[in-house]
């Protein structure tokens, strides 16, 4: 008898532990997916709002004086004659050396905003205007946003010059509209900025990548120059 009670209960101890050995864990907390996302969004920083619109330009001028433009109109007219076909050629290779998407990604390069001394403010970049009339003269928007915190910048003019006695350089022209008192026009503040160049426009296809990346640190550079005269709003 006793030993019979003693199997028994070597049995239901064994069972016990079989039963434990087998036992399911604790599902998963799987994180509800919708609620992170909610509480992400909720978080996130809003997105200004003030606008920023960048209107790069088609533009592309150059021109080659020698020494006869030292020598009265007749000097000047025979000296322009001269370089024709090499200011024809100068103009294209700066349109494509320097067109609107190169324009866009030189000045993704820096902080529009701070250097506009702009509040902080959404850049959005426009595609060009080909009437240069209108992006030089309309006080009104050339965007259709009605954000009351809006301000334009107009790149106006990409012109590439030599000269016998200064050398080669890059010139640009911009534009600052602050529409942001809530005025539906505004003024027009015009200025440029110039510095020289010393590879562009190469010489062989070679040096074509080093001249063109010149063109555009001289590019922000220009910029640069002009948003320094920028005075930044009252308020």
């Amino acid at each position: 008898m006793r030993l019979l009670l003693t199997t028994l209960a070597v049995m239901a101890a064994t069972s016990a532990q079989a039963q434990d050995a087998v036992a399911p864990t604790a599902p998963a907390v799987i994180p509800d997916v919708q609620a992170v996302s909610a509480a992400a969004q909720s978080t996130a920083a809003p997105a200004p709002a003030c606008e920023l619109h960048v209107f790069p330009t088609l533009e592309g001028q150059a021109m080659t004086t020698g020494w006869l433009s030292g020598f009265g109109i007749i000097g000047a007219v025979a000296d322009a004659a001269s370089n024709k076909s090499r200011n024809i050629g100068d103009a294209a290779y700066l349109k494509e050396a320097l067109g609107p998407k190169m324009q866009v990604d030189a000045l993704k390069s820096i902080d529009l905003v701070a250097a506009l001394k702009l509040d902080p403010s959404q850049v959005i970049f426009e595609t060009p205007i080909a009437d240069r009339k209108i992006t030089t003269k309309a006080a009104t928007r050339l965007s259709s946003s009605t954000a009351p915190c809006y301000v334009e910048l107009l790149v106006t003019q990409n012109f590439y010059k030599k000269a016998a006695i200064y050398g080669r350089s890059l010139n640009n022209r911009y534009i600052v509209k602050d529409f942001r008192t809530g005025k539906t026009k505004t003024t027009l503040v015009k200025g440029r900025g110039g510095n020289g160049l010393s590879l562009f426009p190469p010489k062989t296809t070679d040096e074509a990548p080093a001249a063109e990346k010149e063109l555009s640190d001289v590019f922000v550079k220009n910029f640069t120059e002009f948003a320094n005269t920028i005075k930044p709003a009252k308020k």
